[in-house]
């Protein structure tokens, strides 16, 4: 009877985990990898010009570079933290995101430097 309840525990957190990986809210890979890339360059843009003119800071620009970011790629903010969420339990699968995300890095900069 033991060995019963086991299998099923054990059956059940499977069925539950493989559901929640095919969650139609889930942001595809390809798509997140270059969210995260826009976003982190409207950061280095906010840093870079708050440095600059104080009133960055004061209007909040970041939020609206983000904001910006978000509606070009048709993502809803909650929707993409909810993802980075599910990143933050899941190391493996944020490293294959943030890998991505480099490459994405390495082949705009040979683009420019190509130029």
């Amino acid at each position: 009877m033991k060995n019963w309840i086991s299998i099923s525990l054990v059956l059940f957190i499977f069925i539950g985990c493989a559901q929640q990986g095919s969650n139609e809210n889930t942001i595809p890979v390809d798509k997140m990898k270059v969210i995260i890339w826009q976003l982190m360059k409207a950061d280095e843009v906010y840093t870079r010009a708050s440095g600059k003119d104080s009133t960055y800071k004061i209007q909040h620009k970041n939020v609206q570079y983000y904001q910006q970011i978000f509606d070009l790629n048709k993502v809803d903010r909650v929707r993409f933290y909810k993802q980075m969420d599910y990143y933050s339990k899941h190391p493996v699968d944020f490293k294959i995101v943030m890998d991505s995300v480099n490459e994405v890095s390495k082949r705009e900069k040979n683009d420019i430097t190509k130029h």
